[in-house]
């Protein structure tokens, strides 16, 4: 108990800043919304940012290779999955209305707890950020995550043919 007393002392405030906003955006997106097409590109884009710093901080340029191949083999499957297929695009108010899913708050909070799992674990380990396995697998699940949310925004944005540039 002591030894969890004393990591957790040591984990940065604005960590927790960090998970309270991801909850906040998670909770958001359970209710339905109505987004306009730079909304919908936020989350991706952020996301995307944050999988490629953190696995050139963790384990450097040569693992991003592996971080594309999870990025473009998720973006794949959601794209061809059409997920969320509830979502349409409403012409009177120029947004897209998105049904409310849990699961984006899933994917975030999975992010999350991985960046944090992982960063513990280099801190405790640090050699562990030379093993090709770690690193390979680390980067093609943030790439897979960054994809899931590359492919989500992509499939709303093409819901609807009327949608103007």
């Amino acid at each position: 108990m002591q030894t969890l007393l004393a990591i957790v002392s040591h984990i940065p405030t604005w960590v927790w800043g960090i998970l309270a906003f991801i909850l906040v955006m998670g909770m958001r997106q359970s209710r339905e919304q109505q987004m306009g097409r730079g909304r919908l590109m936020v989350l991706p884009i952020v996301w995307l940012a944050f999988g490629v710093w953190g696995v050139d901080s963790a384990f450097g340029i040569g693992a991003l290779p592996a971080w594309g191949v999870g990025l473009v083999l998720s973006l794949t499957l959601v794209l061809r999955s059409g997920w969320p297929g509830a979502a349409r695009y409403d012409a009177e108010s120029r947004s897209y209305v998105v049904a409310g899913s849990w699961m984006p708050l899933a994917l975030m909070l999975t992010i999350f707890v991985t960046k944090f799992a992982l960063g513990m674990g280099l801190a405790l380990h640090p050699e562990l950020a030379r093993e090709t396995s770690v690193a390979t697998g680390f980067s093609l699940l943030f790439g897979a995550l960054g994809g899931v949310f590359l492919g989500r925004s992509r499939n709303i944005l093409a819901n609807s043919a009327h949608a103007t540039t």
